[in-house]
């Protein structure tokens, strides 16, 4: 993980891109490619399609892409777009359960070998015919350090990997890991032409090198900042599969007010990135259809706990139970999420053993909403008077809210908490350590911030969030939390593929982190998918991240 941190924090000084990481440095370029049309002529070739009888689909990013690889897609914008181009090994279907894709089977042999069969009619959208070669080389290229892939990580626990068969695949582990099942359904497992990287080496990636993959859609044109086109797959090799969109256009609106405005005209049939502040309007507009769906994501407010005053465990406690998370929910989040709790996570992570979980949170000590059970805490620690303190915040309307809530409830402690607003760049670069104080350490003395699982598993969420830290090293353990008791924990279920042994040790750690409270989970956010009504044809998921397709999208009868 910490390698991924790494890159994360390298990324973020150079590009501005919400995601559990994602970004670029030198990195393929999103220049302009030769014939590419503008969105002025996109929008007149729209008009002349109708006319036509041709279909086409236009989706609404807040950002652009980062590039037109597998290897570098781990956001929220490009992914969208890649995922229409290539495809994975594996996929997750609507209900996060892990279902083949290039593969048609695959099982694990024993405890760090899995075996992938793969299907020996796949072609590329130039007609192609989808070889093992491809499928070696686009994996291998992703565990290249060379390639400075932002999955890169995803392989650190990989022994080798090799062709066994005439079209099978075996992937053995340096050790049992409970994750590893995920990894061939996330863009880490998309298959590439090795044909067309080759030819395209130096440009690859880029608007004029583009990418050639095995999905339902082929890249057409970037012109960087304005928009993507892609154009259907004449060769698309799934035959059982009709494709009734000509042309995907994503269209890049980063301004929240104008990518409503242009849901509500027509000008955009799609987005995934739904303002919260706006879902009422868009909620009410007889024309769209608002999409909702729990996501795998917590937003928390993270004690940085090797600096005073919140390296007092009761200090934490203080704030943590002066905080009213039922009325920041009713008040503020809404309809955009769910009201935090003890967890990192909202059910929507419970996919092993799901009740046992249930059962757990019901039973769970944690701190609640209490101001006399608050200021009993504070007059226990070195800081009974109160103190001022800061607090980290980004530009998110939502989430600075829920710091101006917060900083009211503090005043009944006598603490004075400042808010430091800084812009996305800035905050990425606090909430994943790499901007430090005098003493080497992270300089804050809290931070709101975000993170998102990056598979359905509930210790997605608490390894990033609760692993062990070194000082003066980035990583997303905001709360810089250490305790050699959680950490051998983590490290004993992620090495384990027993479902009930795994729940177990989970829970003994949720357990302590919660008497230990470095962390304030605030609310577990939703995402909402707003399409035109004049569509239909696709189904928002939890892991929308990597199957967010539009292969289905038609328009509506």
């Amino acid at each position: 993980m910490k390698k991924l941190f790494a890159m994360l924090l390298a990324l973020t000084l150079s590009v501005s891109l919400l995601a559990g990481c994602g970004g670029k440095d030198d990195k393929p370029s999103d220049t302009k490619a030769a014939g590419e049309s503008q969105t002025e002529a996109a929008d007149a070739g729209k008009e002349e399609g109708k006319a036509e009888g041709k279909t086409t689909f236009t989706i609404a990013l807040d950002s652009d892409i980062v590039a037109l690889d597998p290897a570098f897609a781990y956001d929220f914008t490009t992914n969208p777009v890649v995922n229409q181009i290539t495809q994975g090994l594996l996929t997750f279907d609507e209900n996060n359960e892990l279902i083949p894709q290039l593969a048609s089977s695959w099982e694990a042999t024993d405890e760090t070998t899995y075996v992938y069969q793969i299907r020996d009619d796949v072609t590329f959208s130039d007609g192609s015919p989808m070889t093992m070669d491809d499928v070696l080389f686009s994996i291998e290229r992703i565990m290249n350090p060379d390639t400075a892939s932002y999955l890169l990580w995803m392989f650190d626990n990989v022994e080798s990997v090799e062709q066994t068969g005439d079209w099978e695949l075996t992937i053995h582990l340096k050790e049992a890991s409970a994750s590893w099942k995920y990894i061939m359904a996330t863009t880490a497992g998309h298959v590439i032409s090795k044909a067309h990287y080759e030819a395209n080496q130096d440009s690859f990636g880029t608007a004029e090198g583009g990418l050639m993959g095995t999905g339902p859609y082929v890249f057409d044109s970037w012109t960087s900042g304005q928009e993507i086109v892609l154009k259907r797959n004449e060769n698309y090799w799934d035959k059982n599969q009709t494709i009734a969109m000509d042309t995907l256009v994503f269209k890049i609106i980063p301004e929240d007010t104008t990518r409503v405005t242009a849901l509500q005209t027509g000008e955009v049939d799609f987005t995934a990135n739904t303002p919260a502040d706006l879902l009422d309007t868009l909620k009410a507009d007889e024309n769209l259809n608002v999409q909702d769906v729990e996501t795998m994501g917590v937003v928390f407010l993270a004690f940085n706990t090797e600096r005073a005053p919140f390296n007092d465990v009761n200090v934490r406690k203080a704030v943590a139970s002066a905080i009213d998370l039922k009325s920041i929910h009713d008040n503020i989040v809404k309809d955009a999420g769910q009201e935090g709790g003890c967890m990192p996570n909202s059910a929507t992570l419970f996919t092993i053993n799901p009740d046992e979980w249930i059962s757990y949170v019901e039973g769970a000590e944690a701190c609640t909403y209490d101001v006399t059970e608050a200021k009993n805490y504070l007059a226990q620690s070195d800081y009974a008077g109160g103190f001022d303190c800061t607090m980290i915040i980004s530009e998110d309307s939502m989430r600075y809210s829920m710091a101006l809530a917060i900083q009211e409830y503090l005043k009944e402690l006598n603490i004075n908490m400042e808010l430091v607003k800084v812009s996305a760049d800035e905050h990425t670069s606090y909430q994943f350590g790499g901007i430090f104080d005098a003493d080497g350490n992270r300089d804050y003395d809290m931070i709101m911030a975000g993170w998102e699982a990056d598979y359905p598993d509930v210790a997605s969420n608490i390894e990033p969030l609760f692993a062990a830290y070194n000082a003066g090293e980035g990583g997303s353990n905001s709360a810089v939390y250490q305790n050699d008791e959680v950490d051998a924990l983590i490290k004993k279920q992620s090495a384990s593929l027993d479902d009930a042994a795994r729940n177990q040790d989970l829970f003994a750690v949720m357990d302590q982190v919660n008497a230990d409270t470095p962390y304030v989970f605030l609310t577990y956010p939703n995402r909402q998918a707003t399409m035109n009504k004049a569509f239909t044809g696709y189904t928002m998921s939890p892991s929308w991240l990597w199957n967010m397709f539009f292969k289905d999208i038609r328009p509506a009868e």
